[in-house]
Parts: C-alpha cells; sequence; structure tokens
C-alpha cells in the first residue's frame, strides 16, 4: 500500500482550492519555524520550542491529510488550531515570538506578516475561519472517493 501526499483529484477543476490552501497552510506551520529563531526571553523561547516541536508532526500529517479529504485531518486541524490560540491567549507575552526582528524594517513588517500568517495566530484564525468548508469537503470515515 503506497502513500499518495499529493491526490490526484487536485488537479480536477472541482477539487477544493480551500483545502488546497489550508493544506499548505498546515505544513507552512510545521517547518516555518526551522527558518527562524525568534528574540525573546528564554522562557517563553522554550515554551514556543516545545510547542513547535510538538505541533510540527500533527500539522504536517493533517495537512497531508486534508488534500486527500479525511475528516479527521480537519478535526485534527481545527483543533491544533483552536490549541495554539490558547497557548497564546494563556501566556501573551509569546506574541512576540512571532515578529522577525531585521535590521531593515521593510523586511521587519514583511517577514513578520509571513510568520504571523503562515507560522502564527493569523494562521491559526484562518484555519478555524475555513472549518466549515474543511468540513464541507472532506469525507466521513470509511467513505472512498470517487
Amino acid at each position: 500500500m503506497a502513500i499518495q501526499i499529493f491526490p490526484a483529484e487536485r488537479m480536477q477543476t472541482d477539487y477544493p482550492w480551500q483545502l488546497w490552501a489550508i493544506g499548505w497552510l498546515a505544513i507552512f506551520k510545521a517547518v516555518l519555524w526551522l527558518a527562524y529563531e525568534p528574540a525573546v526571553a528564554d522562557a517563553v523561547l522554550r515554551l514556543v520550542g516545545w510547542k513547535y516541536l510538538l505541533g510540527a508532526a500533527p500539522f504536517l500529517v493533517c495537512g497531508v491529510g486534508l488534500w486527500r479529504r479525511e475528516r479527521w485531518a480537519a478535526w485534527g486541524l481545527t483543533v491544533l488550531a483552536a490549541v495554539d490560540l490558547a497557548l497564546l491567549i494563556g501566556m501573551p507575552q509569546s506574541i512576540h515570538a512571532y515578529l522577525v526582528d531585521s535590521e531593515v524594517f521593510l523586511f521587519s513588517v514583511i517577514l513578520s506578516v509571513v510568520v504571523q500568517v503562515c507560522g502564527g495566530p493569523v494562521g491559526d484564525l484562518l484555519i478555524l475561519c475555513a472549518a466549515p468548508a474543511m468540513f464541507r469537503y472532506t469525507r466521513k470515515a470509511g467513505a472512498t472517493s470517487k
């Protein structure tokens, strides 16, 4: 049994773009943290590091599962996004971990926006806003594709 990461049906015109976009967002959330180191206090850095370390695999698996229209992946991403936001509410100073500091102001702004959307709370809100579409376009457990 071969695992197919990119389903063939994604190339059909009726494949839901929301699933494709949120799947990519989940994968970006899983790996973007490897590209930068936030400039925050050690305690916050440790908390954010553990959050990313423990959340990387589930976001990656759920992103691929969502592309395959698996209902469990929609549930997983919804729960992961809600937990991410709850951790941010529980420790508000961790918002600084999503801000990129650069010597060039424009780079700081652009990179901070990218991190906020692809790896931070804005991405979590986008996932939660897309939850109805994720549930509408995914299959129930045990259902097969056309």
